[in-house]
């Protein structure tokens, strides 16, 4: 899925490219603060407490969109804090930066339960959910509607799972396979279309337009920055794809919830990833904050590489 310009990773807000590496260069950080709903004095509906928690996966535009008609997807976590007696539905849905409460209704019949979930209107990327729980299996599917029928997207699929959060300074990137010795991951979202040359049957030398995607090196599979003290020794060669990776990676183990979409690319296919919060300064470990504050003196000066992937 890393590999597959198809389903990289899309915010509900659009970005440029330009606007996109501006962002990626500083630390990910939100002021995007939503109060849930408070739900302390509402009692709970007991039937229903196995749905509490998170349901994490895929938010699928339904139809085309890009500008090469390419369906992107991004990760969805709705999270259900309460279902009281009247089965009634509390909890907020957090996606590409946006965090956003909602209120619902549930519905039971012998063998589904249909939840219809409410955003509350007040912004241009709010709408509904209606899902659908099957009895006995541990997924749920449903599509979300967007109130805004201007908007470019106005429907999405969604396949969720149950997952569990928890800070774990270990969790760091799986290696996927051995294709190369230097390559690691490669950044979808930002190209260069460059001039490459070649000669002809007759000598000539000509020139020809190629689209390049940078990529990192596999050190963001060697180095932790939530874990080990990282030295100028092992950053001073790094590109400045790695040092972003790995900066941001401090990020996500806290379950922050990415509006870039460039950052978001790399965590978004993480088992152990869950979107969680817009805010998480007070979280990070003082180790954390002197490895953020040396990789971004780093990344000032670090340059990329660049390869053609076929995009």
């Amino acid at each position: 899925m890393k590999k597959i310009a198809l389903i990289i990773t899309v915010s509900l807000l659009v970005f440029s490219c330009k606007d996109t590496k501006k962002e990626v260069s500083k630390v990910e950080d939100s002021t995007t603060k939503i109060d849930a709903i408070s739900t302390k004095e509402i009692p709970d509906n007991p039937a229903y407490k196995h749905l509490y928690g998170n349901w994490v996966g895929e938010f699928m535009a339904s139809e085309f969109e890009g500008d090469e008609g390419f369906t992107y997807n991004t990760l969805l976590n709705l999270k259900i804090d309460k279902i009281d007696p009247l089965n009634k539905v509390y909890g907020t849905s957090i996606v590409s930066g946006n965090i956003r409460p909602f209120e619902g209704t549930l519905k039971e019949t012998d063998s589904t339960l249909y939840v219809q979930l409410n955003e509350p209107g007040d912004d241009k990327y709010d709408g509904v959910f209606k899902i659908n729980f099957t009895k006995g299996q541990d997924s749920i599917k449903g599509i979300w509607l967007a109130n805004d029928k201007k908007l470019k997207v106005t429907k999405r699929d969604l396949l969720l799972t149950s997952r569990v959060f928890k800070y774990n300074p270990n969790n760091n990137f799986k290696k996927l396979d051995d294709y190369t010795d230097d390559i690691g991951l490669v950044d979808w979202e930002n190209y260069k279309n460059m001039k490459q040359k070649y000669t002809d049957d007759e000598g000539k030398s000509n020139e020809y337009d190629v689209t390049k995607q940078r990529y990192s090196s596999q050190a963001i599979y060697k180095l932790n920055a939530s874990t080990q003290k990282l030295t100028e020794k092992q950053l001073k060669n790094l590109q400045k794809l790695d040092l972003e990776i790995l900066r941001n990676a401090i990020y996500a183990r806290h379950g922050f919830t990415f509006k870039n979409k460039t950052a978001r690319q790399f965590f978004n296919d993480e088992a152990w990833y869950v979107p969680m919060y817009g805010d998480i300064e007070k979280e990070l470990t003082p180790l954390e904050k002197e490895n953020i504050a040396l990789l971004q003196r780093f990344e000032k000066y670090a340059t990329d590489n660049y390869l053609q992937f076929g995009r």
